[in-house]
């Protein structure tokens, strides 16, 4: 394999799911999993499409309660693509499945730099002979509202017919997570089909709460030839269209489906099926589709690509492929957040939790007008925000932990644990620290893009809001002295309660408090560095009281931080919990990953222990100096790791702050980054020495600063500084 592409040699069914997820291809407008196009969903295949903030929202009964969930819907598949050779005398056999079919290769290629995935196959058929497959398919990068899969068939040792038949399906649910299965899961109704022109098939629904027009088009033609027999045929459910095509050994058969996308949140469109439609007929042929659509990725690659020698250097690139289908510049359109899962599964329903805390810090640097759209889709819920921090209570805007459509708090009341059965409350809504995780995206994309209008409008407006949540949630303790914040979550997730108590959350979460602090003090000085003029308008804007502010200034510095043992506890009484025993764990389970599931099948509570399942306090660090999808903030947070922890960069005060840290398994990387206007600032760090290019442009000198020394680098030149020995 070359550092381009991912190769996926044979067929094996019990990781196909796996497969699909890391060879989904996307545009940022819509995302296809990489089933193989004759598949239907089920245990082995889960062939799922979705659009970007295409949500809808169903009743369920869930242990005797009726619940409302909210889930990115699985679109009508475009993908189905079926056929079986017939011999000379037209008889023929069954459909081809690689489940049922003599297989005697089958490789799936993943090509990051044109954005395509390539299966190359060949099948013994035992009437007839071996027939040879080759499938590419792309989301088209270009045209965010295409998708093409061209077919190629070449009989090696026979002459007959191949029949082929290309659909779209709209029977299709949302059963991708096999722990939501008892619930609602049919999304789309009011199904219609039809046909156009004599290659073009069509489908529409809508989604049965949210009322989202859907549309799809579909041409399929055979490139080079005529086939024998041609049929369009509509159904309820599927529109079809059957080809009988002659094949002879030497002559492949060359098959072309192109599928036009649209849904009613579509802007400049009648209606979705009209535009669907529309896009169709106007569409190139394949190879010119292909040309524009491998273009855009190259000007993609150009802006964002991560070089970094081996290994490392592959998943780093597989990990930005997978965030730029899912945040692209055709996403800064668009009214949509970061799903945590991508557009590559239904795991977490699509829903957007605080995952851009680690995808915008990378995004800031590469595509500024992505982020701004992601932090506008946070402005655009913001008086939904102070809904939520009103109806308990509170001042402000308290942002949900799992947001979707329109802002509300989406996080289930209940969730499953698959080992014991039951249905358990969920306290993850108490993880108010999502604001503060808001809060900084703002800060930093400011910071990165210079964009003070931004700062000074939307952005102030989110940052005063949810300082005022926190000012007005801390409460003083003349005991300790110190403000304290009681009932969250942070971080860790695991403990959402002390042991044994009636009130679920916890008291003074390091994390929560700290950032809290950040948040408040931020805002302060955000004010104090405003015009008069702007800050009263701002005032206004808010309805916010100058008397307010004293009190922000001491919240801001006496917020109680817990310590225990010389250390900083992850929350309050963190340092009473008891002490796992994690070896007999490990000796009687294969996997003890998610241990909060083990200890309540045997009756236990994780809430009782030392244990946590990820960073909490030492996220703190990070911010200051599987087959259901994927996990987009994990993907971002290792090339963040490059960008901003390998060099030490930061952005503030006007200028590129560098601190180099040597690390002998990354001893050489390099990217190009966006800042304050210039386009395509080289980073290289190599053999001891930091590489600074400035592109030449109109735009002015940039100030970098390190630890020994700061430096002032014009426009076109390039500046190598050797770094101090550590």
């Amino acid at each position: 394999m070359s550092e381009w592409t991912w190769e996926y040699e044979g067929y094996a069914p019990g990781t196909e799911r796996l497969r699909e997820s890391l060879c989904t291809l996307g545009n940022g407008y819509f995302a296809t999993r990489g089933a193989v196009p004759e598949s239907r969903a089920g245990l082995v295949h889960y062939p799922g499409t979705y659009a970007a903030g295409c949500y809808n929202r169903l009743e369920s009964t869930v242990a005797g309660r009726q619940v409302v969930n909210e889930d990115m819907v699985n679109l009508p598949n475009w993908l189905p693509l079926r056929f079986r050779p017939r011999c000379a005398n037209g008889g023929a056999g069954p459909w081809f499945s690689p489940d049922s079919c003599v297989l005697l290769d089958h490789r799936h290629t993943l090509d990051l730099r044109r954005g395509t995935l390539t299966r190359t196959f060949r099948y013994r058929d035992d009437e007839i002979g071996v027939l040879s497959v080759e499938q590419i398919r792309a989301v088209h990068m270009a045209d965010p509202h295409l998708a093409v899969l061209r077919t190629v068939f070449t009989a090696e040792d026979w002459s007959g017919q191949i029949e082929v038949e290309s659909a779209i399906d709209g029977d299709v649910v949302n059963g991708n997570v096999h722990r939501y299965r008892s619930l609602n899961r049919n999304h789309l109704v009011n199904v219609e089909t039809g046909v156009e022109e004599s290659d073009t098939v069509w489908l529409r629904c809508r989604t049965s709460s949210s009322d989202i027009g859907i549309a799809m088009a579909a041409r399929t033609v055979v490139t080079g030839q005529s086939p024998a027999s041609s049929r369009l045929h509509p159904a309820r459910q599927r529109a079809v269209r059957r080809l009988v095509i002659p094949i002879a050994p030497g002559r492949p058969v060359v098959v072309d489906k192109t599928v036009a996308l649209h849904t009613s949140h579509d802007a400049a469109i009648s209606d979705p099926l009209g535009a669907a439609v529309d896009r169709m007929s106007a569409a190139a042929d394949f190879p010119a589709l292909m040309d524009s659509h491998v273009s855009a990725w190259a000007r993609l690659w150009r802006r964002a690509d991560v070089q970094v020698p081996g290994q490392a250097g592959r998943v780093l690139r597989l990990h930005l492929f997978h965030v730029l289908q899912t945040l692209s510049p055709h996403t800064a359109e668009l009214d949509v957040g970061v799903p945590a899962r991508g557009l590559h599964g239904e795991a977490y329903r699509g829903h957007v939790f605080w995952d851009e805390l680690f995808v915008l810090p990378y995004l800031n640097l590469h595509f500024p007008e992505v982020s701004r759209a992601l932090l506008n889709y946070r402005c655009r819920r913001l008086a939904q925000a102070c809904r939520g921090a009103r109806a308990v209570g509170r001042a402000g805007a308290m942002y949900p932990w799992q947001s979707g459509s329109d802002g509300r708090e989406e996080a289930q009341r209940l969730h499953l644990n698959p080992r014991s059965g039951r249905w358990l409350p969920d306290h993850s809504r108490l993880q108010h620290h999502v604001g503060s995780a808001i809060a900084y995206n703002v800060w930093q994309y400011c910071e990165a893009t210079g964009d003070t209008e931004f700062l000074h409008t939307k952005g102030a407006e989110m940052l005063l809001q949810i300082a005022r949540f926190w000012a007005d949630t801390a409460v003083f303790d003349p005991e300790t002295a110190r403000f304290r914040i009681r009932g969250v979550v942070g971080p860790d997730e695991y403990h959402d309660s002390y042991p044994g108590a009636v009130r679920p959350g916890l008291d003074d979460n390091t994390y929560t408090n700290v950032t809290a602090a950040w948040v408040l003090s931020r805002a302060l000085y955000l004010l104090r560095r405003l015009p008069a003029w702007r800050r009263q308008e701002l005032f206004e804007r808010v309805q916010l009281d100058a008397d307010e502010l004293p009190k922000w200034e001491e919240v801001s510095r006496r917020l109680r931080v817990p310590c225990h043992q010389g250390v900083i506890s992850q929350f309050d009484g963190y340092g009473d919990l008891a002490e796992l025993d994690w070896d007999a764990y490990r000796e009687r389970y294969d996997s003890i990953r998610r241990l909060d599931q083990i200890l309540e099948a045997e009756g236990d509570t994780v809430n009782r222990y030392q244990a946590s399942k990820q960073a909490d306090v030492l996220m703190l660090g990070y911010l200051f100096s599987p087959g259901e999808g994927i996990h987009l903030g994990a993907m971002a947070g290792t090339l963040d790791l490059v960008q901003r922890g390998l060099t030490g960069l930061e952005t503030r005060e006007g200028a590129l702050w560098l601190d180099p840290v040597p690390l002998p398994a990354l001893s050489e990387s390099g990217f190009s980054l966006r800042y304050h206007g210039h386009w395509g600032v080289g980073v290289r760090l190599q053999s001891g020495r930091l590489r600074i290019a400035v592109p030449d442009s109109e735009e002015s000198p940039i100030r970098v600063v390190l630890a020994d020394r700061a430096v002032t680098i014009a426009p076109g030149e390039t500046c190598t500084l050797v770094l101090p020995t550590p």
